[in-house]
């Protein structure tokens, strides 16, 4: 059976490959089309019909295996192919949105969270504010290819979602294990464990990747490396940090993340040799991690959906976010309509989908059933709602800025 589900992605794959210049003229994104296949797969597996929760249990050693990994990589390419040196307005709308944006949508959505429903607690609250925060470009993908959109804006919130996650993470774990020590009255020292394992992470990532990045510009000028192996030192360097953090001691998360920006600091030939090989692999996981969200992780939750968490989506995706923005751009040269877009350009999609197949590995997922279906729903909705609309607004901010020049 495990056989036919991967032939079926794979399938659905090709499918839209073929077709995706067509599908994305109508607004179909791949994010879109992995979940549709994905939940119609799970129909003839039976896990529609099965009890709330079965679904994810019973797979939730290879959804997170997998969702390991590929968060390590995207972590990596995000942080290893970012271009840094973007013109200045890039950079600062990205600063602005990276040091005032996130820090406030997470605290306003928390107070929200809290507000709406005080039964969940503080820390249950602050961990589902973290999971719905980091923004994902890949829901959006016509925003950043419309050159109509200013460069700014465009690489603004390129910067901007490549990173968040990455920033998000530490605290995010953080968090998990607060709330698993809490649950089981553990010891007082975890915070020192939690900071140790986290600074493990970012010391042996920064130090791997600088020299990694190296050995990289020595093999590059000495031409002791033929070019299909530089466009695999992406995937190879982000698994080889990953996996030599955790076997320290280190998170390993923090580790690729690290380790990307060392490698892009320390060397300024990889970007250009693993950026194409990047955006592909980036494709491939993104497409297998919607398809394993709608085939395992919707399927297990969607009967603990309720109102409130379909207000709270709305009101994270519609209100918060845009409001946040535009708290952070105040001083800024931009529009109204630029601020606006920016602030609608929030989409949830991978990084939330990972953080809540990690942290199933950490508490029960049947305790924290809300948090996983509040995340579940944002998701579900940001995948067709930020799909739908990336192409039509782009150009509705183009034909706008165009009218007030």
């Amino acid at each position: 059976m495990f056989e036919w589900v991967i032939i079926l992605f794979l399938g659905s794959g090709l499918v839209y490959g073929l077709q995706s210049r067509r599908l994305q003229r109508r607004n179909i994104s791949s994010p879109m089309m992995m979940v549709l296949t994905g939940m119609l797969v799970a129909l003839p597996l039976g896990i529609w019909h099965s009890a709330p929760m079965d679904a994810l249990s019973g797979s939730i050693h290879f959804a997170t295996g997998f969702a390991e990994m590929t968060l390590a990589i995207i972590l990596f390419l995000d942080a290893a192919v970012l271009d840094y040196r973007k013109e200045s307005a890039a950079r600062n709308i990205a600063i602005r949105l990276l040091l005032i944006g996130l820090p406030l949508t997470i605290g306003v959505t928390w107070a929200f969270i809290v507000g709406l429903d005080a039964s969940i607690g503080l820390v249950p609250a602050l961990i589902l504010a973290l999971i719905v925060s980091p923004t994902d470009a890949a829901l959006g993908r016509p925003v950043l290819e419309n050159k109509g959109v200013p460069e700014p804006v465009r690489q603004g919130i390129n910067i901007e979602s490549g990173l968040n996650d990455g920033l998000v993470l530490p605290v995010f774990t953080t968090a998990v294990l607060l709330e698993a020590n809490l649950l089981s009255n553990g010891h007082q020292g975890w915070v020192a464990e939690a900071l140790l394992e986290i600074s493990i992470g970012a010391v042996i990532g920064v130090v791997s990747g600088y020299v990694i990045g190296q050995v990289v510009n020595h093999a590059v000028k000495h031409r002791t490396i033929v070019a299909r192996f530089e466009r695999l030192l992406g995937v190879l360097a982000a698994l080889f940090i990953f996996l030599l953090a955790e076997e320290l001691g280190g998170n390993g998360f923090v580790a690729a993340f690290a380790g990307g920006l060392a490698l892009n600091i320390s060397s300024d030939k990889v970007k250009d040799a693993i950026e194409s090989f990047g955006e592909a692999e980036s494709e491939l996981l993104t497409m297998l991690t919607f398809f394993v969200f709608g085939l395992i992780v919707v399927p297990a939750l969607y009967e603990s959906w309720t109102w409130t968490m379909l207000l709270f989506s709305i009101a994270s995706l519609a209100v918060l976010r845009p409001l946040c923005v535009w708290i952070c751009m105040i001083g800024s040269p931009y529009s109204l309509g630029e601020k606006l877009y920016i602030g609608w350009f929030g989409p949830r999609g991978i990084a939330s989908v990972i953080y809540m197949l990690i942290m199933a590995t950490m508490i029960d997922p049947g305790a924290f059933r809300p948090l996983f279906a509040a995340g579940t729903m944002i998701v579900c909705i940001s995948v067709v709602a930020h799909g739908i609309t990336a192409a039509p607004a782009s150009r509705a901010l183009v034909s706008y800025l165009a009218r007030k020049s």
